[in-house]
């Protein structure tokens, strides 16, 4: 998710829709301005088509659900952000072979509660617990 500029080549305040495209004539990333800043949903694409990532801003910042994905289209991570770009919720990282890696809850940025890792086979490798 590279820093996107809020003004234009001219200097101009960005609103409304908005793509970026790559040399090759892929599009890069499509979302909205509003008041120059982020907002709403952004997609996110790697330079063959692929889906990267996608999620929310909300005034520039992330919020909401977010959702990463591997060269191969499998999921990465999934989790969510709270108004100030905490970790918050429920969080997901997987293998690339698309098995679960870990899952646990944040709290504003913070681990908390239970959390549990896999090996790539989907094997329970640790749990581990975080006040």
């Amino acid at each position: 998710m590279k820093d996107i500029p809020g003004t234009d080549e001219q200097g101009k305040p960005k609103n409304g829709p908005f793509q970026m495209f790559f040399k090759n004539g892929l599009i890069s990333c499509r979302g909205e301005f509003e008041n120059v800043k982020k907002s709403g949903k952004w997609t996110y694409f790697l330079n063959n088509g692929q889906m990267q990532s996608s999620g929310s801003f909300k005034e520039g910042k992330i919020v909401g659900q977010w959702k990463w994905f591997f060269k191969n289209g499998k999921p990465r991570a999934m989790g969510g952000f709270d108004d100030e770009e905490k970790k918050h919720g429920e969080w997901k990282r997987f293998h690339t072979n698309g098995q679960l890696w870990d899952q646990g809850c944040f709290e504003h940025g913070k681990k908390t509660g239970t959390w549990t890792v896999y090996n790539e086979a989907g094997e329970l490798v640790k749990t581990q617990n975080f006040k």
